[in-house]
């Protein structure tokens, strides 16, 4: 996932030493986003879908929207809709998606 390059980060005061049992290491490098989503209905279940990289409205839309939640959503009459207020399920272009399958008001 990210880098291990052995680097240490020290925070201290301006004349404060160097006091290892003082500090704490931490992951500092960028890690690879990887995204699973996937449906869950009474009695149904949809295809889990893994995304890597960072999602955006249009990619929610394109790659997960279109091709799996409505094919999903027209098999459940009568299903509500829910997700979380994540930056891509809060996209005007999502939002737009999710009025035009009558999933929002």
């Amino acid at each position: 996932m990210g880098t291990d390059d052995n680097r240490v980060r020290v925070l201290k005061r301006p004349g404060e030493w160097y006091n290892s049992p003082y500090t704490v290491l931490r992951h500092t490098a960028r890690t690879a986003g990887v995204l699973v989503w996937g449906a869950i209905a009474y009695d149904n279940l949809s295809t889990l879908i893994v995304m890597r990289g960072t999602l955006t409205g249009q990619h929610y839309v394109d790659d997960i929207l279109q091709p799996h939640v409505g094919p999903f959503q027209n098999g459940l009459p009568g299903a509500i809709f829910q997700q979380d207020n994540a930056r891509p399920h809060t996209a005007r272009v999502a939002q737009d998606f999710l009025r035009h399958f009558q999933t929002l008001p």
